[in-house]
C-alpha cells in the first residue's frame, strides 16, 4: 500500500511541476514585456533600467512569473491536499485560496505597476488590491491551519476522576 502511495504522490507532483513550469512560462508570455503582454505594457514615464540594475528586474520577473505558475498549479491540483491538512472543509478552502493569492497575484501586481506608472490616483487601487490582499490572504491562511484538527478531549473523565467516581 505504501508504494502505490508513493507512487500516486510522485506522479502528482510531477503534473505539479509540469503545471508549474506551464504557468510560469504563460506568465512570461504575457507579462507586461512579454510578447503578449500588450495589456499591460509598460507606461511611458516607467524607468528603463540598465546593466545590474536591469539584470536584477529581470531576476525578480522571473521569481514572479515562477510564483504565478506555483500559484497556478496550486489552483488546478492543491484543493485536496490544504483539505486534507485542515478541521473543515470550509478553512481547506480557505487556505487553498489563499495560498492561490499568495503566490499567483505577484506577476499582476508588479505588471499594474509597471503599466500605471507613477499616477497616485490609479497606483492606489492596486496597492489596495495586492497589498491588503496579501495581508487578508495571509491572515486567512494562519486561520485555516491553527485549528485543532483532533477532536476535543472529552474532560468528562478527567472530572469524574477528580471527584473520586472513577477508577
Amino acid at each position: 500500500m505504501r508504494a502505490e502511495q508513493a507512487g500516486q504522490l510522485e506522479a502528482l507532483m510531477k503534473r505539479f511541476v509540469a503545471v508549474a513550469i506551464a504557468g510560469a512560462a504563460f506568465a512570461m508570455l504575457i507579462g507586461p514585456r512579454g510578447p503578449l503582454g500588450g495589456f499591460w505594457r509598460p507606461a511611458a514615464e516607467a524607468p528603463k533600467p540598465q546593466g545590474a540594475l536591469l539584470a536584477g528586474f529581470v531576476a525578480e520577473g522571473i521569481a514572479e512569473a515562477i510564483a504565478f505558475g506555483i500559484g497556478v498549479a496550486i489552483l488546478l491540483l492543491g484543493r485536496s491536499w490544504f483539505a486534507s491538512r485542515t478541521a473543515t472543509p470550509a478553512r481547506g478552502t480557505t487556505a487553498w485560496l489563499a495560498a492561490v493569492w499568495l503566490f499567483a497575484s505577484w506577476m499582476p501586481h508588479a505588471a499594474l505597476h509597471l503599466h500605471i506608472g507613477l499616477q497616485p490616483e490609479r497606483l492606489l487601487a492596486v496597492e489596495w488590491i495586492f497589498h491588503v490582499g496579501a495581508v487578508m490572504a495571509l491572515a486567512a491562511l494562519l486561520w485555516a491551519l491553527t485549528t485543532n484538527t483532533r477532536p476535543a478531549p472529552d474532560h468528562t473523565a478527567v472530572q469524574r476522576a477528580s471527584i473520586g467516581e472513577a477508577r
